[in-house]
């Protein structure tokens, strides 16, 4: 069984990422803007910067999860 900590890790990373590929339809649709571009475009790198180290810390605590039952 997962941890709350691990069960809402994965939750967030699974919102962010199925968040991410709207980022090009907002970015189409700002293409008048360029501050709104701009704006959109660091918001996608830090979400998916947020995934990263998410699912990196995810799988942490499924090893240490895993650890810890097998003992």
């Amino acid at each position: 069984m997962l941890s709350n900590s691990t069960y809402n890790l994965m939750e967030i990373a699974t919102v962010i990422s199925k968040g991410l590929h709207r980022y090009e339809t907002f970015n189409h649709d700002a293409k008048g803007c360029q501050p709104c571009q701009q704006i959109l475009t660091e918001m996608k790198q830090a979400d998916e910067r947020l995934l990263e180290r998410i699912v990196s810390h995810v799988r942490q605590h499924l090893d240490k999860e895993k650890d810890a039952k097998a003992a």
